[in-house]
């Protein structure tokens, strides 16, 4: 099952009025080499104690290969020594490379890079369990790769201070169970996406609606807005999206589960639902399948709800959610940023009006097209029952 959806998946790539934009590569005064030499462990140690990561340069590897030269043997008992001292430390290992060569090559030897730097240091003493590895390959450039220095600025070992905690995965394993023993369930939303300008404004396009499920493959949703007027509806074998200002839907067949559905309408068809990854029967599985940072908050309230407030990462996204305390412990806010989009914008969804089994009352999960509405391909829905306004158009990531 996937992990939470970045706002790529959620069909909301970079949205910007009026021309397209990303973020461009910082500018470093300094290069790789002098970084290098002026590395000091306690600079390290203090950027992973404040920010939590640190941009590694000295740990020198064979051209296109993964073995790590011996001259890095002494930067490698530097973090062996901290991590001996801070036992309470855990990091993550990731590895980066320049454009050169393929994009699927580079992201194989940054992920062996990173395999090597971590068992270096199991190999001086370091409990693996504290380490995990992750390679992005040339996904995340610190520079430009058109010039020698730039591409030496982004061959380098990224480490990221994180932590684990217990508390955080259980009341999240709690709110997953309460959801998925609910055969029917139905709840109101605010949801708002974030777009950024092309002057870097974040804006917030808003929208209300409501969502009811009946498990394992009946749906409906609704998502009103000043640029969206739209109806979703799944039988268990037929998925409709009508868009009442066109007054016209279209139909697929996606015969299954919802959970088959919430995967085929993002991977094949760019069309998210509301708050998805709740609406699956296991949203624990889907929620942590790539997590490796998790922190309990402590509480917050929201809606005159007293919530529990926990925040986890992947490596592409930061989410958080806000659980109702009780013996009811369902979802009050959950939000999602992604990082590796220009201003990491972020989509929020606040849900209300929690109802299960009898009071969710009488519901049609049935589709009938009103008077008058034209059925169009799905092809024709992207342009004509689209969710931005005219005068948007989605903008590129981060290079």
């Amino acid at each position: 099952m996937s992990h939470p959806r970045s706002l790529k998946a959620l069909g909301i790539v970079g949205v910007v009025a009026g021309s397209l934009v990303s973020l461009a590569p910082s500018s470093w005064a300094q290069t790789a080499d002098e970084r290098a030499q002026q590395y000091r462990r306690e600079v390290m140690e203090h950027a992973l104690a404040t920010r939590q990561r640190y941009d590694l340069y000295g740990i020198r590897f064979d051209g296109d290969r993964a073995a790590i030269q011996p001259a890095s043997a002494p930067l490698l008992d530097d973090i062996a020594r901290a991590l001996a001292n801070l036992p309470e430390w855990r990091l993550r290992i990731v590895g980066h490379t320049d454009a050169t060569g393929s994009q699927a090559r580079n992201r194989a030897l940054s992920l062996e890079r990173a395999e090597a730097v971590k068992a270096a240091l199991a190999q001086r003493g370091v409990d693996a369990g504290r380490l995990t590895v992750a390679g992005a390959g040339q996904d995340r450039p610190v520079a430009g790769n058109d010039t020698p220095q730039g591409r030496a600025l982004n061959r380098r070992v990224e480490l990221v201070r994180y932590t684990v905690s217990e508390d955080a995965q259980r009341l999240l394993r709690a709110m997953s169970d309460h959801l998925a023993r609910q055969e029917l369930v139905s709840f109101d939303y605010d949801a708002t996406f974030e777009v950024v300008t092309e002057a870097g404004q974040k804006l917030g396009l808003a929208s209300s609606g409501t969502v009811a499920l009946r498990r394992p493959d009946r749906l409906r949703a609704t998502r009103h807005g000043g640029f969206a007027d739209a109806e979703m509806v799944f039988d268990g074998r037929t998925f409709t999206l009508l868009g009442r200002d066109a007054n016209a839907y279209t139909q697929v067949e996606v015969p299954g589960t919802v959970d088959h559905l919430v995967d085929e309408l993002r991977d094949r068809h760019g069309r998210p639902l509301p708050g998805a990854d709740l609406l699956l029967s296991n949203p624990f599985e889907a929620l942590m399948g790539e997590v490796y940072d998790s922190k309990d908050l402590g509480s917050g309230v929201i809606g005159g709800a007293e919530c529990d407030w926990l925040a986890f990462r992947t490596e592409d996204v930061d989410w958080q959610v806000w659980i109702a305390q009780g013996e009811r412990p369902y979802p009050v806010r959950y939000s999602i940023a992604t990082k590796g989009m220009a201003h990491q914008p972020q989509y929020t969804i606040e849900l209300r009006n929690w109802r299960t089994g009898t009071d969710v009352g009488a519901v049609d999960f049935a589709f009938r097209a009103p008077a008058g509405a034209a059925s169009i391909t799905p092809e024709q829905s992207r342009e004509r029952l689209g969710e931005l306004p005219a005068h948007f158009r989605r903008g590129g990531t981060q290079p």
